[in-house]
């Protein structure tokens, strides 16, 4: 799930935007309409779903980034239970 939201996602939604454009400006002006999905601005549409990726990393990366420091406890067996590694934060 968290792979689709982050990358294909914002990789899609220019091509989706133009291509959602493209038949409603057909449906509305008719035959007479410009619009040919064949010679779109595909390079275009890539190029701004490449840098929404790009953004969205940059913010997953702000928003899930932990204070750095602590010491880490590798897990251990205690009373016939592992505990799981973690890190003890200084305080």
């Amino acid at each position: 799930m968290r792979f689709l939201l982050q990358y294909i996602l914002p990789l899609a939604f220019p091509a989706a935007l133009y291509l959602i454009w493209g038949l409603y400006h057909k449906r509305t002006k008719g035959e007479e309409s410009t619009v040919d999905f064949t010679k779109g601005p595909w390079l275009s549409l890539v190029f701004s779903g490449v840098v929404l990726v790009g953004i969205g990393l940059i913010i997953m990366n702000q928003i899930e980034s932990q204070d750095v420091g602590g010491v880490y406890q590798p897990p251990e067996l205690k009373d016939g239970k592992i505990v799981p590694g973690h890190i003890v934060r200084d305080e």
